[in-house]
């Protein structure tokens, strides 16, 4: 009898991990999380985790960081082996988490730190290795997804290993740089102790299949909408006047978008309509920060602020919720499938935007009819669109967490209905204050962790040439998350074909990743050209898109609408073919690049911009990517290091040089800027992952001391 209780107990990962061998149990469903629910995750941890870590701490003082509780999870035991009964897109995330932090911490020479997690990834079992979630299924993806060669998905692939293969993606393309660097074997130490999950064993399979059906079908707690809806219509004096049934209408027509929208309306409704922004910086927002939780605690809260005193103005929020859900409805389909009208919706979905409707809704008023709403979101989505462009090409913060801080900034400004015309001249205002445009672009490229973003420079650039010469319009399939199309280099990974021209490896790894080498080609294609040489890969590009062809000598012979979008756009001298693709063609190209995107992403096109100077951005200052309390330009401020200084870092016995500049950007050798010292050492590593304040060195005069010693120093002086 006592074997068969259900036991419970909390866990740290560590703990959940060890010494077990995970499989799911018949009924499990299989792997199912999309690209939010992953980057919901990796947040929800990175903000916990940096309110406590500071640079300057001891490891010891990891244990002393509040831990973070993940929820639940339900197993029971047979057989030395452990079922899953639910928990399993946590423990399958957690898991693709470990093996991808195990990679950085190699990037980073940290092998002892690596094997403490190999030892939870996998484990010995009679002779042979197996992962701890073993699913022969994902035993191939495991082992290559984080490798240098990667893993490749196959076109048949089914839905669990695709959804698996997704959010791969995210940590290698979306996982916040401040993890990966100086702080990298803290957030270690504090996922592995300080994070926690209460695991419930079920005596028998039977127990584990009645806990799977009670928490998943029968008794569920009442979340916060039904919590809002029933503080709503308790307050309205004649029930049967149709507001429940309003209610549920809204629900359910939502609802039947994704299984996330109702929520994720009511949190964004609420942001747009209510929540306090008192400053500038949109992430000071508490409303923000409590209306992401449980709202209906919220909304209770600030019932007065709200407006909710009469019967009548609850029954009223109930209808204006029901006019905005519409309006919301449409956005969240233009945000799932491409349509021209709505394109920029789309683009901003796609690089991770969660809460880009919030500024659209703040301005639309309640008497805005559909098509009022399209032509507000168009120029609030093309705003968004346009800032995250100028970010990326100025190596500044732009992950989705600082996008959506910007939409939260957007909506104190937008408030109160603006019509069309005011709405696109306070956007037009914002665009002429922005402190960057498109100058920084001479050497930014393909970096350890910006493929995501690099393609869609690529499809844009690539879309709006096809379509500007009468070809079908692809941004659909160039985006397309199956990844028909990927970015093929124009110079082969063949240092030694290149090496009369770069002399060194840097310059060649330098060149060949810049934006101006690269092209988006279908995959099929992309993998048949293999490592050809330029000379014979041209005549193929000729056959592909427009930019690709453009390269080839005889391109413009018999193509009248490219010869006459090379006309009108003056790019005679820029969109030119190449015999051979030198370093000097590369910068050609580069240019041309550069003036694709101020063409696409012109202001005055949709916001009627005057073309005034924009002024200079103070990097030194800009935190949001690193989230570091010193910046490399206070230690010049306060005279411990001079100004210009130079730096060095050396792996294996490799030297790196770089120089930062007056704004606190670093320059490395080969040109490229960065705006922290991680980012620069990951470039010169060709790394995933680089220790920025450990790893550089400050030149002065005889002797180089560490960046992180220097700043050290520094605070115990209490000069930063």
């Amino acid at each position: 009898m006592q074997s068969n209780l259900i036991q419970s107990k909390v866990m740290t990962v560590e703990e959940v991990f060890t010494g077990r061998q995970y499989r799911l149990d018949t009924y499990q469903r299989e792997f199912t999380w999309g690209r939010s629910d992953v980057r919901r995750l990796i947040d929800d941890l990175r903000k916990k985790f940096s309110a406590n870590w500071r640079l300057e701490h001891d490891r010891t003082r990891v244990a002393r960081y509040q831990p973070y509780f993940l929820g639940p999870y339900v197993y029971h035991e047979e057989d030395r082996t452990t079922y899953l009964v639910d928990g399993q897109q946590r423990i399958t995330t957690l898991h693709l988490m470990l093996i991808y932090l195990r990679e950085l911490l190699r990037a980073q020479d940290l092998e002892g730190e690596a094997g403490r997690l190999t030892s939870l990834i996998k484990s010995r079992k009679y002779g042979r290795s197996v992962h701890t979630l073993d699913i022969p299924d994902r035993s191939v993806f495991l082992e290559e997804v984080f490798t240098e060669k990667g893993f490749s998905l196959p076109d048949d692939a089914p839905g669990a290993l695709r959804k698996l293969w997704e959010a791969s993606c995210v940590f290698q393309e979306e996982f916040p740089e401040e993890l990966r660097g100086d702080a990298l074997p803290y957030f270690v130490d504090w996922l592995l102790e300080g994070v926690c999950l209460v695991g419930i064993q079920a005596g028998t399979s039977e127990q584990g299949w009645e806990i799977y059906e009670s928490m998943n079908d029968r008794g569920v707690r009442l979340g916060p909408i039904d919590l809002l809806k029933s503080f709503l219509l308790s307050k309205i004096d004649k029930a049967p006047d149709g507001a429940d049934k309003v209610w549920r209408r809204t629900v359910s027509e939502l609802a039947a978008v994704d299984v996330n929208a109702p929520s994720d309306f009511l949190k964004t409704f609420l942001i747009a309509r209510f929540a306090r922004i008192p400053t500038s910086d949109g992430s000071s927002s508490t409303d923000v920060e409590k209306i992401s939780g449980p709202f209906h605690t919220w909304v209770k809260e600030n019932a007065s602020a709200l407006g909710l005193i009469r019967s009548s103005d609850h029954r009223a929020l109930i209808d204006e919720l029901e006019i905005y859900a519409n309006h919301y409805r449409t956005l969240a389909a233009a945000a799932r499938a491409y349509v021209p009208d709505l394109a920029s919706v789309f683009f901003n979905a796609y690089n991770g935007m969660s809460i880009q409707t919030a500024p659209v809704l703040a301005a639309v008023h309640p008497r805005d009819s559909l098509a009022t709403c399209k032509a507000k979101a168009k120029l609030v989505a093309d705003y968004l669109d346009l800032v995250l462009v100028r970010r990326l090409v100025n190596d500044l913060p732009c992950s989705p967490a600082d996008l959506d801080q910007e939409a939260v900034r957007l909506v104190g400004l937008l408030r109160g209905g603006l019509d069309v015309s005011r709405l696109r001249e306070v956007l037009a205002e914002e665009i002429a204050r922005l402190p960057y445009d498109f100058d920084a672009m001479k050497t930014y490229g393909l970096r350890s962790n910006n493929s995501r973003q690099v393609r869609y420079l690529l499809a844009r650039l690539t879309g709006f040439v096809e379509s500007s010469c009468s070809r079908s319009d692809e941004m659909g399939a160039y985006l397309d998350g199956r990844r028909p199309f990927e970015i093929e280099h124009i110079w082969a990974n063949r240092f030694e074909r290149y090496q009369p021209e770069t002399k060194k490896r840097p310059v060649f790894d330098s060149y060949r990743n810049r934006l101006g080498a690269l092209l988006l080609l279908k995959k099929s294609d992309n993998a048949s050209y293999q490592d050809l040489p330029y000379e014979e890969k041209v005549d193929y590009y000729q056959r592909q898109n427009h930019l690709a062809g453009s390269l080839h000598v005889k391109h413009r012979e018999r193509n009248p609408d490219f010869n006459k979008f090379v006309r009108t756009r003056k790019l005679d001298g820029l969109l030119r073919p190449f015999p051979k693709f030198t370093m000097s063609a590369i910068e050609e190209r580069q240019k041309l690049y550069q003036k694709l995107c101020e063409i696409v992403w012109d202001p005055a096109a949709a916001f009627g911009t005057p073309a005034i100077p924009t002024q200079r951005v103070d990097r030194s200052r800009t935190r949001t990517r690193a989230r570091y309390d010193v910046a490399i330009t206070d230690l010049v401020a306060k005279g411990m290091l001079p100004q210009g200084v130079q730096l060095v870092g050396s792996r294996r016995g490799v030297r790196f040089g770089a120089e930062v500049l007056d704004d606190g950007r670093i320059r490395v050798d080969s040109g490229e800027t960065f705006g922290s010292l991680s980012a620069a050492g990951e470039f010169v590593l060709q790394s995933q992952s680089c220790a920025g304040w450990n790893f550089w060195r400050a030149r002065l005069g005889d002797h180089e001391v560490k960046l992180v010693d220097v700043r050290r120093e520094a605070l115990e002086q209490g000069l930063v």
